[in-house]
């Protein structure tokens, strides 16, 4: 059996195409333009910290051992 409302299908279709020609977004457009945003955050976030990460690594790796102290003419005992 196929369905009888066509005419009430084409006016739905007119109405989506009248809203995209006003320039409005879809709710799903508009969530899928925040996730991105989000998912770019959060990259920028994790390289920016793994970058911290490697400076923090590379200035404790790399620092001179500390010179050794001059005994102390005073006598401690």
């Amino acid at each position: 059996m196929g369905r009888k409302r066509r005419a009430e299908d084409a006016e739905d279709q007119v109405t989506k195409d009248e809203a995209a020609e006003d320039g409005r977004r879809s709710g799903r457009g508009r969530k899928l333009a925040v996730l991105l945003a989000l998912a770019g955050v959060a990259t920028w976030l994790v390289r920016r910290n793994q970058r911290k990460a490697e400076i923090d690594e590379g200035i404790w790796h790399e620092a001179p051992a500390p010179a050794p102290t001059q005994p102390s003419a005073v006598p401690t005992s």
